[in-house]
Order: structure tokens, then sequence, then C-alpha cells
């Protein structure tokens, strides 16, 4: 729309004779000079109109009907053939979508999750078995029914129900876990699926909108939440787990775990897993990075596990040893006790047996259980780690060499 001014004026005589020839031919030059500008300004837009052409430029709101083949033609153009079941990054658009055009592209790769467990509790020392509920999210990945989501949603579970955002039901089955990312697989038998787009989110800048795609409270599927990246590689530590994470100000509630984060380019940067749920503090939600995590997905895609993990083969519990005075006891200190040796484990041949106390890893203390998960999962396979021990009132040191995690075995 263009606005003009306009003013009040008072008319004059009109003039005859040479004024009115002098007025003549400078209307004529001025005419003749307005054509020349207006040829000279029409040749300058088209430069620069040819200019915007061949320059990229970020729009508001691009075609957003492109996205989905060039996400596909890229993965297929620049990506090496993938095993089944296995995800990569790869998509060529990089400029931002509106958040209702983000929420539209990104909201069909996003599901549903219901999960029953049991839990079995005693009565006057009769065990009484309960089943229980929960819900959380989960993201597509593959065409074919692969779906990445939290350990913490699904471990454990007796069943698992996937909705997708067509309100399509699926039995699921659990393909592995991680416990250290908080990252699960799970596959439904399902085909022609809209498997997300992974984003890089080692490019993430603080203030970046974001848009959070989940199930809040197990009943409100597909909600969208939007805000911003609050800070990048945030260490945190969740249930005993020390983690390295996206933090948003998206709204997150309960059943928004395993559900995705996603940038103004409807491309997946994180996977949902945590928020702060004090009181006293709003908009403090956390994501997992995809970036961080895409080894330990192909690995549990591909093997139903994660490879390279440090294994010891040992059980053990928690100790405490007290000081005794004659009649008194009194302190003491915190330590893990070796209760089994699996057989032609790294344990057995390093010559550790039940009964060991287990004081240091490589000079690191060894207070419990958790602490010694924690000191092992910070080694791959094929490394080395002496262990201090304790056995029959006698320090020890003893030198073992991991080998591979395998769930199975």
């Amino acid at each position: 729309m263009e606005y003009h001014h306009y003013y009040d004026y008072e008319p004059k005589r009109r003039k005859s004779g040479v004024a009115t020839s002098v007025l003549i031919a400078c209307t004529a030059i001025a005419v003749v000079i307005g054509l020349f500008a207006g040829v000279l300004l029409m040749n300058s837009t088209m430069k620069r109109n040819r200019t915007a052409e061949e320059t990229p430029q970020i729009t508001a709101q691009p075609e957003i009907t492109e996205q989905p083949a060039l996400a596909a033609e890229t993965a297929e153009a620049t990506q090496e053939p993938m095993r089944a079941g296995t995800v990569s990054t790869g998509f060529a658009y990089d400029g931002q979508y509106t958040r209702a055009q983000v929420v539209e592209l990104a909201a069909p790769s996003v599901v549903g999750i219901d999960a029953v467990f049991e839990t079995t509790v005693s009565y006057w020392g009769r065990p009484q078995t309960y089943e229980q509920k929960g819900s959380g999210s989960g993201v597509i990945l593959t065409a074919d029914g692969y779906i990445a989501t939290c350990a913490h949603v699904v471990s454990g579970a007796k069943s698992i129900d996937v909705t997708l955002h067509d309100d399509e039901t699926y039995s699921a089955t659990l393909v592995g876990e991680d416990a250290r990312n908080d990252l699960a697989i799970i596959k439904i038998d399902a085909t022609g699926l809209t498997p997300a787009v992974l984003g890089d989110s080692d490019m993430l800048t603080v203030g970046e909108d974001v848009i959070a795609i989940g199930n809040p409270l197990g009943e409100l599927r597909g909600t969208a939440t939007g805000g911003i990246i609050s800070a990048v590689r945030r260490s945190i530590t969740v249930e005993n787990n020390e983690m390295e994470l996206i933090q948003t100000d998206a709204a997150i509630s309960p059943g928004n775990s395993g559900g995705g984060l996603f940038n103004a380019s409807g491309k997946l940067i994180g996977i949902v897993n945590a928020k702060v749920s004090d009181a006293s503090a709003e908009g403090l939600g956390f994501a997992i990075p995809v970036n961080s995590v895409i080894t330990e997905i192909n690995d549990l895609l591909n093997f139903g596990y994660v490879t390279g993990r440090a294994y010891l083969g040992v059980s053990t519990q928690n100790v405490t040893l007290t000081n005794n005075y004659g009649f008194f006891s009194f302190g003491g200190t915190n330590c893990v006790q070796i209760t089994d040796v699996a057989a032609n484990s790294p344990a057995a041949e390093a010559g550790l047996r039940a009964g060991d106390l287990i004081l240091e890893v490589d000079g690191k203390t060894v207070s419990s259980n958790d602490d010694l998960s924690d000191l092992i999962a910070s080694y791959n396979a094929g490394d080395s780690a002496t262990l201090t021990i304790r056995r029959d009132g006698n320090r020890a040191e003893v030198r073992v060499t991991f080998s591979e995690y395998v769930p199975n075995k």
C-alpha cells in the first residue's frame, strides 16, 4: 500500500505569451529527463534483482513443500549406503520457517508412548504384583518404524504402545537402551512413516528459537511449545547421572520425555529428557543434543547396545567398614564388596574374588556401586586400570584390562 501527502493550495491565474512558451518548453524537457531517468532506474532495479537471485537469502516464510523432498534427496546424494535402521544427518535447507511451518513439518515424526510396568510389593510376607502405567514421547528415526525415546520412559516395561500423529496405535518392542545417555530405541511394525531430519546441535547458539513437541501428561499428544536456547552444553546431574545437555525455556511437562526439540529449520536438534521441578523455578527444560548421541543411536539400531563400552564382570554390594575399639564401633569407610565374579571376565582373569573389597579405581575413591559404575563407564573396551582392593585385611593392587560390554552375556 502506498501513502501520499495531500496539501490544500490556492489556484494561480494563468499567464500568457512568452511565459506560456517557456513553460511548455520546460515541461517537455522535464518529461524527457523523467523518461531517461526511468530507464536508468529500471536497469538498476533489474541489476539489483539479478544480484538478489544470485545471492542466497534467508526469507521469513519460504515455501515448505520442498523440504521433505530436499531431505530425501540430500540423504541419497551425499550419504554412503546405510545399513537397515541406520540414521544420519543431512539436509540442504538451513533457513528459518515460521513456528506454524515447523510444527507442520515436525509433528508427524513425534509419537506418544504408553508403557506398562509391573511392581511387586510384599504385604505380611506375601508378594503382591501391581501394574503401573507411564507415558512419554518418542521421535521417529526411520520410515520402517525405529523410534528414539528416553531410557527412563521404557526401561523395564512389560508392554509398550506407540500412538502416531494420525492416531494409529502400534505395539512396540525394545531394541536397546543406553542408561548412561538416557537413550532407548523401540520398534513398531509399520512402514511409510515420516522420520525426523537430524540437525547439527553443535551449531546452536544461545537465543536461537526452538520448538518442543511431545505428549505432556500422557494425554496431550502433539503439543508444541516454543522457546529459545537458554544454554548449550549445560552440565547437570539427572538422577545421579552427569550429563551435558541443551537448556531451553520451552515449556516441558511430565510426558514430554523422549519428544523432540526442533530448530527453526524443522530439524531435530535434541531429545527432551529433563526439567527442573522446583516450584520456585520456571522455564528450565533440558534435551539431549543429537550430535552427542548419533553414534550411540546407530549402535542401538544395529546391535541393540552401545559398542566399545568397558566391562569388568563383577556383581557388588555396598558395605561400610567400621572402626572397632574394644566393645565400641564408630565411624567407618564406605566401599563395595564383590559378591560374584563372572567366568572368563576381565575380573576373573585379573584374579579378583568374591569377598574382595574395591576401594579405588586408578586412585579414585569407590564409595558405592554407583561410584564403581560411573568410573568403569569412563573407560572403553581395551583400556586398563589399577584397582585398589582389600583382601583378608590386607591392601593390594590389581591390574585389569576391560573387555567390551555385551548385554546378552
